[in-house]
């Protein structure tokens, strides 16, 4: 269960590729991928790692406030047995840097580190909260946003395909971004230009 009604927007080798909104508690994925900024997130309401937080009872502002995982651009956390009520079997937390406007040159590699992750776990499903419910994006960049997460994802997928197989991997990016019809449209475009 991911929380709307999952579009699928295409496939390529393995993966299959598509969109929902994502409940963040609820999601029964192998792997939930949650993009955390230094500070709290711009809109806590409706913030992924905000939620992870609220649901585990305050354990990623202690993390932050020990120094143990503070957000950093790219530094990586793996909670590989959550406790209830998350569903997702294994969480990963990807630090996206001091604010909204730092992480956004670096969605699509950002987006390839989490699908290498996923493809060496070999998850059959994976549900991707990076900048999209952590921050308000400008309607001018909500395309291009989408696209750079596209072609990390596709990045990470023909690294791996030299020579090896993988089972099938459900892959859902989220769009609770306020701007999902071109979120979608920005996803599947890069997806078939690659």
């Amino acid at each position: 269960m991911i929380s709307s009604m999952p579009r699928r927007i295409g496939r390529r080798h393995n993966v299959v590729f598509q969109v929902a909104q994502i409940d963040v508690v609820a999601a029964q994925v192998d792997l939930l991928v949650v993009g955390m900024f230094e500070q709290n997130g711009i809109d806590p309401a409706r913030g992924g790692a905000s939620q992870v937080d609220h649901a585990l009872h305050g354990t990623l502002t202690r993390l932050r406030a020990g120094g143990i995982f503070k957000g950093h651009i790219g530094e990586t956390l793996m909670l590989s047995t959550p406790p209830l009520p998350m569903q997702a079997a294994s969480v990963m937390l990807i630090g996206m840097g001091p604010a909204a406007e730092s992480c956004l040159d670096a969605l699509g590699e950002l987006t390839e580190l989490a699908m290498r992750t996923t493809l060496r776990m070999e998850a059959h499903s994976a549900a991707c909260l990076l900048a999209w419910s952590e921050c308000v994006l400008p309607a001018e960049n909500v395309e291009a946003s989408a696209a750079a997460m596209m072609h990390g994802a596709l990045a990470a997928i023909e690294a791996q395909q030299s020579g090896q197989s993988a089972p099938r991997l459900q892959w859902t990016f989220d769009i609770r971004n306020g701007h999902a019809r071109r979120t979608t449209a920005g996803l599947r475009r890069a997806l078939r230009s690659k």
